[in-house]
């Protein structure tokens, strides 16, 4: 009889998560989460084919350990923290949720530009007290998403489902992102290409979903929240670090931009004093655009039929960019 493949997993997750995990776990392999105990976790990894987990899950000790392992598989789209060089000189490939969870985080900036257009927390706290609204008609402050142009910020998967279910809101949509498209596919999106600038200057809202490294941190700055409308809106369901908070606190106190929408943070959790908590015109969530219950299988599914692809002596699917060969696109 073959043994079964290992695989290990950290961090711990909510019980319910796990049971699905476990359910869904395919013939042929076992599944444990990694210990916190220093030589029985240096014992699992060592006898583990493969790793599935979050960002989180891999700590400094953890990376002397790698050396049967065939596939890093991340349950997330982000994995920013991960030790992508020392991957590089292992040879080890990492493999993100293959867009698990866009749906949900697609949803969710969609949520965050309807409650900062509609000015959804101000009404639920005027309802909640007691109150009504006392603008005569036509005093309204609240807007419409339909016939405004969105700037999307990274096309990746989030991005795409992003753009199919703005579809219906009757929108111009833009995007800038290193890798483009193939036209059709482009046309079927109805997204327009431009470069970043550009993109900033003609968008009402301006809604990231690029990935955190080198060339995007602080990406939204002094400079570049300078070209955005007066009457703009930002929405970040992406990394916290993609903004410059100081440059954006700015730009919303002195109304440079109209409004932003905000679920990550840098860093995380925000500090209790940040400064963006004390402004009228900011929607603020934890970090809590990806995980929903419905993503969980989606998230398991993905990375079991990831780890079965490696084990079959098949590439990897949704390899990270930086680690990916030249000829390799997403």
């Amino acid at each position: 009889m073959s043994k079964d493949k290992k695989i290990v997993f950290a961090p711990i997750i909510a019980p319910a998560a796990w049971a699905i995990g476990e359910s869904l776990l395919p013939a042929g392999f076992s599944i444990e989460i990694l210990s916190k105990d220093e030589k029985r976790r240096a014992e699992q990894l060592e006898a583990a084919e493969f790793f599935m987990g979050f960002r989180s899950g891999l700590i400094a000790s953890d990376y002397e350990r790698l050396g049967n392992i065939k596939l890093i598989q991340v349950l997330s789209a982000g994995y920013d923290g991960v030790n992508l060089e020392t991957l590089r000189e292992l040879g080890i490939p990492l493999s993100n949720n293959g867009g698990a969870n866009s749906y949900a985080v697609a949803e969710h900036a969609i949520m965050l530009m309807l409650a900062v257009y509609r000015q959804l927390p101000d009404l639920d706290r005027l309802v909640k007290s007691g109150k009504w609204k006392s603008s005569r008609f036509g005093e309204e402050e609240e807007h419409e998403i339909a016939g405004k142009t969105i700037g999307i910020i990274g096309l990746g998967m989030i991005g795409k489902t992003l753009a199919r279910r703005l579809a219906g809101f009757e929108v111009k949509l833009l995007y800038t992102d290193p890798v483009r498209p193939a036209p059709e596919e482009a046309a079927k999106l109805n997204v327009t290409y431009c470069e970043l600038d550009e993109l900033l200057r003609e968008s009402d809202i301006v809604t990231l979903h690029a990935p955190f490294d080198a060339t995007t941190h602080r990406m939204i700055n002094a400079r570049t929240l300078g070209l955005m409308k007066r009457d703009a809106v930002l929405i970040n369901c992406a990394r916290g670090e993609l903004v410059d908070e100081a440059a954006l606190y700015t730009a919303l106190n002195e109304r440079r931009i109209w409004a932003a929408g905000l679920d990550t943070y840098d860093p995380e959790p925000p500090k209790p004093d940040n400064p963006l908590f004390t402004l009228p015109n900011v929607v603020l969530t934890p970090h809590a655009a990806g995980p929903t219950w419905e993503s969980w299988p989606k998230r398991f599914g993905n990375s079991y039929a990831n780890v079965q692809r490696v084990a079959r002596g098949e590439a990897p699917l949704w390899v990270v960019p930086e680690l990916r060969r030249p000829h390799e696109r997403r």
